[in-house]
């Protein structure tokens, strides 16, 4: 095992550029593990944002269709894939489900 980043710290590094794009959302990781290849070390994270119903017209939308070609800038970390992968529209809410890849840098 080598000394990478943490899965914590991984988390909180996406999950902080995640609200600057979201501020009024409540964001929380649903699920994480380590992820490694040859080359590379890093983390597969699933993150849920819950958005109120007045805002997902004007921001679900923007963020699912950008989120894949966002530059994040977060210290250490590559954000080597991330997507919207479900959205849920119910009367009180919108809920997206989010699946990202953060490799160490």
């Amino acid at each position: 095992k080598g000394c990478g980043m943490s899965d914590e710290m991984s988390a909180r590094g996406l999950l902080n550029a995640l609200r600057q794009l979201l501020p009024r959302s409540t964001l929380s990781v649903i699920h994480q593990r380590p992820w490694h290849s040859l080359t590379f070390t890093g983390v597969q994270l699933r993150i849920s944002v819950d958005l109120s119903a007045q805002e997902y017209a004007d921001v679900a939308d923007r963020v699912a269709k950008n989120l894949p070609d966002h530059e994040f800038n977060i210290r250490g970390q590559i954000v080597a894939d991330i997507a919207v992968t479900d959205q849920i529209v119910t009367a009180d809410a919108t809920i997206l489900t989010i699946d990202a890849l953060l490799l160490e840098d």
